[in-house]
């Protein structure tokens, strides 16, 4: 007849300096039951409370760093670090508008145009900056010659009058109308504003003709070295020219001498 094994709870053998003091053994009974885990846990939540104090102090830091690029970024190379670094923080809006703004100074119409349409995408509705965003686009597409979107994305702008750049849309309207030459609807628009720079672009589209060729930088500037290397070829030819011979004068006559 096979004998079964009773199974006896493992106890862990009491230390030494516990038999001397008999009146640890409830802390030691605690330890061994509880105390272990008790501390882990203690541990983890030190951990978890130490992390969580370290990334409090971390976003801080970025948040600063943040704004101090805001402040000091004006390149549009600088912007570009700029937003690569801190985009996804609270300030990345404002750089991101700064860096399209940028573009738009420095005539880069496409990297202006799409910079703005991405923010405009992103942006919730409730996000005071949107409109400022399209009118952006508007006119970056305006920039870039491509006026039929440009004009769609000033004529949305426009119709919604409680949009604070609903004013300035409609005048990109009007811009849009005389760059594909209607002049006169354009000018019969401005006339019917009430927005003080109406005036001013009303003038401007007066003198606007459709077919005159605009010059570029590079064009002015090879003129500009045309005319300096005519200049200086003119002035070599007359260096090297022969200088005229002084007209002969013609022959003094002797004076007489007065006879005695």
């Amino acid at each position: 007849m096979s004998k079964e094994k009773k199974s006896e709870p493992v106890t862990e053998e009491v230390p030494g300096w516990v038999k001397k003091a008999p009146e640890l053994l409830p802390v030691w009974d605690w330890w061994v039951k509880e105390g272990r885990s008790t501390v882990t846990l203690l541990l983890v939540a030190a951990v978890c409370v130490a992390g969580w104090y370290a990334f409090r102090n971390w976003k801080a830091n970025r948040t600063v760093a943040a704004n101090n690029a805001l402040v000091n970024a004006f390149t549009a190379d600088e912007l570009e670090e700029a937003v690569a670094k801190f985009g996804g923080t609270a300030t990345g809006p404002a750089l991101k508008l700064r860096l399209a703004k940028s573009y738009l100074d420095g005539e880069r119409w496409d990297e202006a145009e799409k910079v703005y349409a991405d923010y405009a995408a992103a942006a919730g509705a409730d996000d005071p900056f949107v409109s400022l965003a399209m009118l952006g686009r508007a006119f970056a597409l305006e920039g870039g010659g491509k006026i039929d979107e440009a004009s769609e994305a000033y004529a949305k702008l426009a119709a919604n009058t409680n949009l604070p750049v609903h004013a300035t849309a409609d005048l990109g309207v009007a811009r849009c109308m005389a760059l594909k030459g209607d002049k006169d609807g354009a000018l019969k628009k401005l006339e019917a504003s009430d927005d003080p720079r109406a005036k001013n672009l009303a003038e401007a589209v007066k003198r606007y003709d459709p077919n005159r060729k605009a010059a570029s930088l590079f064009d002015a500037a090879d003129a500009a070295a045309s005319k300096i290397e005519a200049e200086k070829k003119k002035g070599v030819a007359e260096v090297k020219a022969p200088a005229k011979e002084p007209a002969a004068k013609p022959a003094e006559k002797p004076v007489e001498k007065p006879t005695k």
